[in-house]
């Protein structure tokens, strides 16, 4: 008897399910009646709205500690390398929302996305003087950067001047290297097999 009313109860379900089915395809005739009639009146674009942004991909070293601000949000302070390396002053530091700041999908960077048109303040500990035991006194400097701006101080390290020389550019010189070579290596293993 169990089977018999599982069967009635599956049973029922399955036409609850159909029944509902059918409710829905004649609701779908009302639902793209209303979406005609929606889309015969003006919307406000919204498109407009969306904020241009820019991306900032920086190394996990210039990723400083995560920290709680006042207001209970996390946040992480990101260190902006020097552009000139003879300048030896302590990095500048901006902050971020902590859940702003990513990995990147090979792990070994971080980026973080910023308003184009916006502003951000960095921070920089300067050297004010010394205190009568001899202790340094800091004090921070804080100036206001574009974002545009501040992409380029902190990608600085690909502009820099490196030997930026293809392979293909290369191949000659390699290829002669590797034939001065290959004769001594031939001689040595003749010397080794004659000496054997």
């Amino acid at each position: 008897m169990e089977e018999r009313t599982t069967a009635d109860v599956v049973q029922d379900v399955m036409d609850d399910i159909a029944a509902k089915r059918e409710a829905a395809q004649g609701d779908k005739t009302l639902a793209e009646k209303f979406a005609d009639s929606k889309s015969e009146q003006t919307q406000p674009e919204t498109d407009q709205k969306k904020m241009d942004e820019i991306t900032l991909k920086f190394g996990k070293g210039c990723v400083g500690d995560e920290f709680q601000g006042k207001d209970g949000t996390k946040y992480k302070e990101i260190l902006v390398p020097n552009v000139d390396q003879n300048d030896k002053r302590p990095w500048q530091t901006f902050v971020v929302k902590a859940n702003h700041v990513h990995e990147n999908q090979y792990g070994k960077g971080m980026w973080c996305k910023l308003p184009a048109n916006g502003t951000t303040t960095l921070h920089r500990n300067v050297k004010v003087g010394q205190d009568e035991q001899g202790k340094p006194i800091w004090d921070t400097e804080k100036t206001k950067v574009p974002n545009k701006e501040l992409k380029k101080m902190v990608e600085a390290y690909k502009d820099r001047d490196r030997d930026r020389v293809s392979m293909k550019e290369k191949l000659p010189e390699k290829k002669a290297e590797v034939s001065q070579q290959k004769p001594s290596e031939k001689a040595q293993t003749k010397s080794k097999e004659a000496s054997l």
